[in-house]
């Protein structure tokens, strides 16, 4: 069988690990292009969405012309929805933002949610997902964060045991504060969760599973 061409798109190497160590496992059927400018993340920070915006539309662009990818998918917590749509309007293949289907998962879980970040810039755009999600299953939600940037620091010196020990802290926190469910908001994370599981008092969600099914349902949508 063809494998389905699709293309990541990142803002951080550390993301790349441990989404293709899921997808290499559960989506073989995906032939996986990876796209990194870990720049754009100081652009986030310093709130240049235009020339963000910019920069990320020429690397979906090379996804869709170079590399003939039938999907691309944004991977970057910092990116807003709306700067995903409307990149979106501009190509002519599907364009998924990684966390939204985690965000529907969510509320669909529980009323307060507990969000855990270690780029700070992350939590307004993950909030603002959750909320976006809330409202389009009518619900109302309320965000409780928990900002590990200590994690961060070591994670871009190269430390991933710090990284691991100070995040896996925050997140214990978070369970602590009578949350219904923990997001976890960035996919660099997502190497807690078999540290996590069983361990916790609530559910905690990372945007894997919930990403490889909306590839799945894009890719058959796109099909016709």
């Amino acid at each position: 069988m063809e494998k389905r061409k699709v293309a990541f798109v990142h803002t951080s190497p550390a993301a790349i690990a441990p989404l293709m160590q899921f997808y290499g496992g559960a989506a073989p059927d995906l032939e996986i292009t990876n796209l990194l400018d870990d720049g754009l993340l100081r652009l986030l920070a310093a709130k240049q969405r235009a020339q963000a915006e910019q920069r990320l539309g020429e690397m979906i662009a090379a996804a869709r012309g170079a590399y003939g990818a039938e999907l691309a998918m944004v991977t970057c917590s910092s990116v807003s929805r709306e700067m995903v749509e409307r990149l979106g309007r501009t190509i002519d293949i599907p364009l998924l933002k990684i966390d939204y289907p985690m965000a529907r998962r969510a509320v669909a879980t529980g009323s307060r949610i507990g969000v855990a970040v270690t780029f700070p810039p992350t939590l307004e755009t993950t909030s603002a997902l959750l909320n976006e999600a809330a409202a389009d299953a009518g619900r109302a939600v309320e965000i409780v964060p928990e900002i590990v940037q200590s994690a961060y620091d070591a994670l871009l010196a190269g430390d991933a045991a710090t990284h691991d020990e100070l995040l896996l802290a925050g997140v214990r926190r978070l369970d602590e504060r009578n949350v219904d469910v923990i997001v976890l908001a960035q996919v660099s994370m997502a190497r807690l969760l078999p540290q996590l599981e069983g361990r916790l008092r609530v559910p905690v969600l990372s945007s894997l599973n919930t990403s490889l099914m909306a590839i799945r349902e894009a890719l058959e949508a796109a099909n016709g």
